[in-house]
């Protein structure tokens, strides 16, 4: 019974260490700028074309500022899953239900946005404040 106990104490420690937060490192904050590109949306009968549109977003330690055209939106993340080359981002936005999917890369300076349907991901560069 108590090698049992030992056992279980050992578990529930290592267990409980596992579930630590993924923390996302400072060298990949700032702002990112690309486009969204066109796509077609259909409305029933017809399919409406939707014109490219600029998209900025800027991630912070503990927020993340999205701008597409005119509209901009705020927000916490927090990061889903950590990769080899990449980090998965998680952003809840304020005033709006569904949440952004935002894959940060490692190398090249670059993250994608991955769009809400029927709009297409995005690939974004970083650019300096």
């Amino acid at each position: 019974m108590r090698l049992f106990l030992l056992y279980l104490s050992f578990c529930f420690t290592f267990s409980a260490s596992a579930q630590k937060p993924i923390a996302l490192k400072k060298k990949y904050y700032g702002s990112y700028q690309g486009e969204i590109p066109t796509f077609k949306l259909d409305v029933g009968t017809d399919n409406v074309d939707v014109s490219a549109v600029a998209i900025v977003i800027k991630i912070e330690s503990d927020s993340v500022h999205i701008t597409v055209g005119n509209n901009a939106l705020h927000g916490v993340y927090y990061v889903l899953f950590e990769g080899k080359n990449y980090f998965v981002l998680d952003c809840r936005m304020d005033s709006q239900l569904a949440g952004e999917r935002i894959v940060v890369y490692t190398r090249g300076k670059r993250i994608s946005r991955d769009g809400l349907f029927p709009q297409p991901s995005s690939f974004l560069e970083k650019v300096k404040d």
